[in-house]
Formats: C-alpha cells, structure tokens, sequence
C-alpha cells in the first residue's frame, strides 16, 4: 500500500490517482516544443531574399537600358527603374517585418527551432540592406 502525497489516504500501489482528493500520480508530460515559427519566419526570409536578388537582377538590366536610353535623350526607363525599386522594396518590407517579428518571437518564447530563428533573423538583416540599396536607387 501507499499513501497520497497531497491528502495522506492509504491507497493500493496501481493507484493513478487518489479517489478522495483527486491528486493525480502520473507525471504529467511537457508539451513538445513547436517550431512552427521559426519555420515560417525563416521561409519568409528567404522568399524575401529571393524576390529582392531578382530585383536586383532586373534592375542592373534596367539601368543598362536606361543609359542606353540616355544617351538618345529619353529618360522613361529611369522613372521605370525608380518605379520598380520602391516597389520591390516595399514588397520587400511587406514579408521581411513579420519574418523578422517571427524570428524574434520564436527566440525569445525559447522553443524549438532556435537555430532557425536566428537564420531568418540573419538573412532578414540581408534583407534590410538590399531594401536600403532598393529605395536608394528609387531616389537617384
């Protein structure tokens, strides 16, 4: 026989829990740490990664063109070029704050996936320069 720890009733030794106070003998199990998170801050960093590398592809061709351009008088594919790299800024600001809040969430809850978390947080500040150099480009 054993004794409840919470009440002090002798019960049998397969007891799960004490019939008159209720105290429960099994251990209760820790919930499994969810990543879920850092997953989604982490591909959202590098679905904004790849979006502003594109950009900048496309805007090495379009400032080629644009001086091209210059050259016979016409300015239209600049206001293009400067068009298109707010754009792709702000498309860029759009999925790289909430994948950095993401990221910082996940860090500071201490859950699993923190090596993720510090990843998205990492290429986010990749991210952050590109969108500098995105809007920097915008204003020339």
């Amino acid at each position: 026989m054993i004794y409840c720890r919470s009440c002090g009733k002798q019960l049998h030794e397969s007891a799960r829990f004490c019939p008159q106070c209720g105290f429960n003998f099994q251990p209760v199990e820790a919930p499994s740490p969810s990543i879920w998170m850092a997953v989604t801050a982490l591909v959202l960093s590098i679905l904004t990664l790849l979006l502003l590398l594109a950009t900048f592809g496309d805007m090495d061709t379009l400032n080629t063109l644009s001086q091209l351009e210059s050259a016979f008088g016409s300015h239209s594919l600049k206001k293009k070029l400067a068009e298109d790299a707010a754009n792709s800024a702000a498309g860029g600001l759009v999925f790289g704050l909430p994948a950095g809040v993401l990221g910082i969430v996940s860090l500071m809850q201490k859950r699993g996936g923190r090596g993720m978390g510090i990843a998205s947080l990492v290429i986010g500040g990749i991210n952050l320069l590109l969108i500098l150099g995105l809007f920097g480009l915008s204003l020339e």
